[in-house]
């Protein structure tokens, strides 16, 4: 039984990148390591640029193509940020639904299960026999637990001794 009551899901059902597809990359493992990253402040700076484009990047001998580049790799960040975070959350709700249903299931499973030993008490053994492969998966974590108590008093049977 799921802990909590479950809400249908109402973000993008679609994720498309395509518009980046030529910013995309994939980088092998590691690679990301030494790359530097935005840092705080950087909004400011962003200003600064845009105001320096009209005189002071010239002066400087500054081309005003790479403020250009700066805020257009800016504006790729941001939709390529929203992207994936939309991702990110769709990724959390596969997983969580992924669980709900198997947990669904399972609980299924366990209806048939019951049922077919019951029926078997009621009907006979041949009834569950077209249940075996069933009741075998459903007992698994009984016959386990089983197990491991049989293995922990025999531990301690010979720790006595």
């Amino acid at each position: 039984m799921s802990a909590g009551t479950k809400s249908p899901y109402v973000g993008p059902l679609v994720i498309d990148v395509t518009a980046h597809k030529d910013h995309l990359v994939d980088l092998p493992p590691g690679a990301q390591v030494g790359l530097k990253h935005e840092k705080p402040g950087f909004s400011e700076v962003l200003i600064e640029l845009k105001e320096a484009k009209n005189g002071p990047l010239a002066a400087a001998g500054i081309s005003t193509e790479v403020v250009t580049r700066i805020e257009s790799r800016t504006v790729t960040l941001d939709e390529i940020r929203k992207h994936k975070a939309a991702a990110r959350k769709l990724y959390e709700v596969l997983g969580e639904t992924e669980a709900d249903l198997e947990n669904a299931r399972e609980g299924d499973i366990a209806i048939i299960a019951r049922g077919a030993q019951t029926a078997g008490q009621h009907l006979g053994a041949g009834t569950k026999a077209h249940f075996e492969k069933t009741l075998k998966y459903y007992s698994q974590i009984a016959d386990k637990a089983v197990a491991t108590r049989k293995k922990n008093a025999a531990t301690n049977e010979e720790n006595v001794e």
